[in-house]
């Protein structure tokens, strides 16, 4: 069983036979899935993609088979994945860039998150240490996706450092910067009740700011708004490093970038893929070795039966981030989905 978007705005749920194994392809048995903007992109429509498609990508799960030439992996396996496919021969592999694989978006896997199992190739697969799925594990890919960003701004201690946006990706960011790096930092939300959640666990590196003051040496964005976007333009001071993981169509035509940025001459960084494959295997030791039950307070767990409503919803309140339960679900034992 998973749920499909088959137009803007519905989705359903599938039940489906999965197909035999192939050779270099794992079967596992989804725990937990975190829900993303680009998630919420797709079901909005304000991110083009070929439908019908199955949503979810920040995942962690169980190995229930390999196929007959997979050797790195064995059933009862804990799994996540950064979904980048790295051929590891292409131009870009070779010059380090390998989440910019020549054949990254080849999609050889049959759904995604939202689902009771998948078949996915061993090749976006990384295992974790846990003997069993917990609920952070499902954030290893959109901390790798942060440290990534981070690592293009490099922040060193002296800096005034700023995060703009304290939801699922600002959690991360925060987190980083607590337990990965020397940087004290301050973090700026406009929900003061999930700004106020990441305050009371960030110090002493970090603290929330209501009114960011002063210029900045590095500002990262993962407001995931345009306000959030100009505000980063605005507070980032002359020669200073801006770098935004806020990917908005409405942002391209949006003058202030040019109008705020032009004149203090500041590195302007994109980031939206992870990087090389460190930054994953980073970012799981991290979780499995620092995350404590105190950051759990962030998360807002739900069941897997709740994804139609949680779309519907629109964004979270609850907390900071959404982590879907997919043991929770009712859907039983079904076996799922369509041909590689």
């Amino acid at each position: 069983m998973h749920y499909e978007l088959g137009t803007p705005g519905r989705i359903e749920k599938v039940c489906r036979s999965l197909p035999p194994l192939p050779a270099t392809w794992v079967r596992v048995r989804m725990a937990y899935c975190g829900l993303c903007g680009t998630d919420r992109s797709h079901y909005s429509g304000d991110r083009p993609a070929e439908l019908p498609l199955s949503l979810g990508h920040e995942w962690v799960a169980v190995v229930e088979a390999i196929g007959s030439a997979v050797e790195a992996f064995a059933a009862g396996d804990v799994v996540t994945t950064d979904l980048n496919f790295r051929c590891g021969h292409c131009r870009q592999c070779a010059a380090g860039r390998s989440h910019l694989c020549e054949r990254g978006q080849i999609g050889l896997f049959t759904n995604r998150g939202f689902a009771t199992r998948a078949d996915i190739h061993a090749n976006y697969l990384r295992k974790c240490d846990a003997a069993k799925p917990v609920p952070q594990l499902a954030l290893a890919e959109p901390m790798s996706c942060a440290r990534h960003a981070l690592s293009l701004v490099h922040p060193v201690a002296a800096e005034r450092v700023l995060v703009i946006g304290a939801g699922g990706i600002g959690m991360c960011m925060a987190f980083l910067l607590c337990h990965d790096s020397d940087s004290t930092f301050e973090i700026t939300d406009l929900d003061p009740v999930r700004l106020g959640r990441i305050d009371s666990l960030v110090g002493p590196r970090g603290r929330q700011v209501l009114t960011p003051a002063g210029e900045y040496d590095v500002v990262l964005d993962v407001s995931g708004t345009v306000d959030g976007l100009r505000s980063a333009c605005e507070e980032v001071g002359p020669g200073g490093r801006l770098c935004t993981m806020s990917h908005l169509p409405e942002a391209t035509s949006a003058p202030f970038l040019l109008d705020l940025l032009l004149d203090k001459d500041v590195t302007f960084n994109l980031s939206y893929l992870n990087g090389e494959p460190d930054n994953l295997v980073r970012s799981i030791e991290l979780l499995e070795g620092h995350w404590t039950e105190d950051w759990n307070a962030l998360l807002e767990i739900r069941p897997l039966d709740d994804v139609v409503a949680l779309f519907q919803e629109g964004p979270a309140r609850a907390g900071n981030k959404i982590v879907v339960d997919i043991a929770a679900s009712t859907a039983g034992d079904e076996i799922e989905v369509g041909s590689p």
